[in-house]
């Protein structure tokens, strides 16, 4: 049964016989029959071997990335790129170009390009940080060439402020000694009036003490004066405590003057007006525009033209401390209204002043009528008020009075006009009895005084 069972295994010969038949009408037909056949199996060929090929493609993983691209990508995301990018972008950009075309490579399979696209966009890389770090070190050198040029700048001006500073010290110390000097010889020449007052009789004695107290109270007043230039010029600000010991000085003086006898009241005067005078002379010296000597010139100048304009009916004379215009006239009249000629005297006189911007000008009034009262200084500083509303245009209120720093400062901010801060009235009551110098009865009469002087420019650095 098993060999029954078993398959029938056919041998070549029976399969060669088998087809003998077919092979032979092959041979009689020739090849054409077969044609479209074999375009057939050829077709089919050509179709698994596309099969193949697309089976053989999805199924292998794509190549490995080279080396270099990740690093190149590791170096494009570090935080020195990041940096480095404000300052260089055209290098960063070509950089990531450069890397996107690596990686194209890459995806195409074309590893070596790849590899040395990836090489070249580290190259542009280190190129960008070397054109950053080259920005970075330029802007630095600008900067210290900059900050040495400021230190340049600033110390040529620190070394003109010390040659400047050196001239203003020589300048304070020549007057100091001038000063002392003259304190030498006024302490001399008391100490000589002294003497000479011992010998003379009580009658004698009296006058010479009255003429003696007289002389000291117009030093007073001439003290008090030189400080309102002073503080006009500006010294409040550049010197507050050598002003405010001045002020003291004067009002000590100013109160010793009829209460403390004459040989204690002498060096508190003569102290008074050295105080005084420093603040001028130190506010001259901080001027911009060529200190003492430029300024005495300048009024020297101003002088003249005052001088041909004004006189008559003022008196123009040089003083110490700028140009003087002096007017006598009965208060009782100035009260109501400036007569004439001295109301068109004073109307040029406001145009002239009012187009200079760079004079400043102290309306002084005293009394020179010895009978004047008790409220012979209320009277004078009203009077010096109006003198100056007159000269200025602007409104009695409106006028600093000397000696009033808080109202002065109150009148000048309120002022619609900037001439309310070149201008200050100062009313000095009876300094001393005189006669008019028009031919004016002494009985009300005062004597006006306008004192010009230029401005002093002060530098913005000067203490």
């Amino acid at each position: 049964m098993m060999f029954l069972d078993a398959p029938v295994r056919k041998s070549r010969t029976d399969v060669h016989n088998r087809t003998a038949p077919f092979r032979a009408r092959l041979r009689r037909n020739g090849s054409r029959g077969l044609k479209p056949a074999v375009r057939i199996e050829e077709r089919l060929v050509r179709l698994a071997l596309l099969l193949a090929l697309a089976v053989s493609l999805l199924g292998c993983p794509p190549p490995p990335r080279p080396q270099q691209l990740d690093d190149l990508q590791l170096m494009l995301a570090s935080g020195l790129v990041t940096d480095v990018t404000p300052r260089a972008p055209d290098a960063v950009a070509a950089a990531r170009t450069t890397q996107a075309e690596a990686e194209a490579a890459w995806e195409d399979g074309d590893l070596e390009l790849s590899a040395r696209l990836s090489l070249l966009a580290q190259v542009q890389v280190r190129l960008a940080v070397a054109l950053a770090r080259q920005d970075l070190a330029r802007e630095r050198r600008e900067e210290a060439e900059q900050t040495a040029a400021d230190a340049e700048a600033a110390y040529a001006e620190i070394e003109a402020r010390r040659q400047v500073l050196e001239n203003r010290l020589s300048s304070l110390w020549a007057y100091r000694r001038i000063q002392e000097e003259v304190a030498r010889e006024r302490a001399q020449a008391v100490e000589e009036e002294a003497l000479r007052a011992e010998r003379l009789t009580e009658a004698e004695r009296a006058t010479w003490e009255k003429n003696w107290r007289a002389q000291a109270r117009v030093d007073a007043a001439e003290a008090r004066r030189t400080l309102e230039v002073a503080r006009m010029l500006g010294v409040a600000d550049a010197y507050p405590e050598a002003e405010r010991m001045a002020t003291e000085a004067i009002e000590t003086a100013l109160d010793a003057v009829d209460i403390s006898p004459w040989r204690i009241e002498r060096p508190l005067v003569d102290y008074a007006v050295a105080q005084a005078d420093e603040l001028r002379f130190r506010m001259l010296t901080v001027d911009s525009e060529g200190g003492a000597e430029a300024m005495a010139e300048r009024v020297r100048s101003l002088a003249e033209t005052y001088r041909s304009g004004f006189d008559p009916p003022f008196h123009v004379a040089i003083d110490p401390r700028g140009i003087l215009l002096t007017l006598d006239a009965k208060s009782a009249e100035l009260e109501i209204a400036f007569p004439e000629p001295a109301r068109t005297a004073l109307r040029n006189l406001r145009d002239k002043w009012t187009g200079d911007e760079s004079l400043l000008c102290l309306v002084i009034v005293r009394s020179i009528d010895p009978e004047c009262g008790e409220d012979c200084l209320t009277r004078t500083a009203e009077l010096a008020r109006l003198a100056a509303a007159e000269i200025s245009g602007l409104q009695p209120e409106s006028i600093p009075a000397a000696g009033d720093a808080a109202g002065a400062s109150t009148a000048v901010a309120a002022a619609p006009v900037a001439d309310a801060a070149r201008i200050r009235s100062l009313g000095l009551g009876l300094v001393k009895p005189e006669e008019p110098l028009a031919g004016l009865s002494q009985t009300g009469a005062v004597r006006l005084e306008f004192l010009f002087f230029p401005r002093a420019v002060v530098p913005v650095s000067a203490p």
